[in-house]
């Protein structure tokens, strides 16, 4: 269902360089935030957010934090990498992690100051001990969620959104050793526009 929704996305995303380009009627800094196309094709964006998820069915708690080079191949479509960094507290030990993510992202809907947006992310995470503890030190991530980006100035905006979790090794270590991970997390961080 992840992959065909990936597909689904891809595909609109091109359509979606096909529309006209929205044109502005002023050139004054105020009027550019609420006119034309917040999202161009051709805009590279850096995000930095960090935020927190509670495992489904474990104690265990993590929080992190990834920064993002993100760019827009068409109109309000943007595929980008993020580098994760991530801390989980499991009853047995804590955890400390690194990894990596490919992200596709499309803003649905731009109103004014306001986008809503569709994300999916898949990548890999390597980590200091098992995670969660009956697993291994290697596992893949999936996400997908929803938020919204808030302008705050012409080279700013704010975001904000959930996701749905997936933690696991794909069975490398057999099927006893591929405990998943699920967990819905909230996320709050920056865009800044290059």
């Amino acid at each position: 269902m992840l992959l065909g929704l990936a597909i689904f996305l891809f595909v609109s995303g091109v359509r979606a360089d096909e529309q006209p380009p929205a044109t502005a009627t002023s050139t004054t800094p105020s009027s550019d935030l609420l006119t034309g196309q917040p999202f161009p094709r051709g805009l590279q964006l850096v995000t930095v957010y960090g935020g927190y998820e509670q495992p489904n069915g474990t104690r265990g708690q993590i929080g992190f934090c990834n920064v993002g080079l993100n760019y827009y191949y068409a109109t309000n479509w943007a595929f980008g990498f993020e580098a994760t960094g991530l801390g989980c507290s499991q009853p047995r030990d804590n955890v400390g992690a690194f990894g990596g993510d490919i992200i596709l992202r499309t803003h649905l809907l731009n109103y004014r100051r306001f986008s809503f947006y569709g994300d999916f992310a898949a990548g890999i995470l390597q980590a200091t001990d098992r995670i969660p503890p009956s697993g291994t030190d290697f596992n893949f991530t999936i996400q997908s969620g929803v938020g919204v980006a808030y302008r705050l100035d012409q080279h700013t905006d704010i975001m904000f959104g959930i996701r749905d979790y997936h933690l696991s090794n794909a069975r490398m270590d057999g099927g006893a050793r591929n405990p998943s991970l699920n967990a819905i997390q909230g996320y709050l961080g920056l865009m800044f526009r290059m």
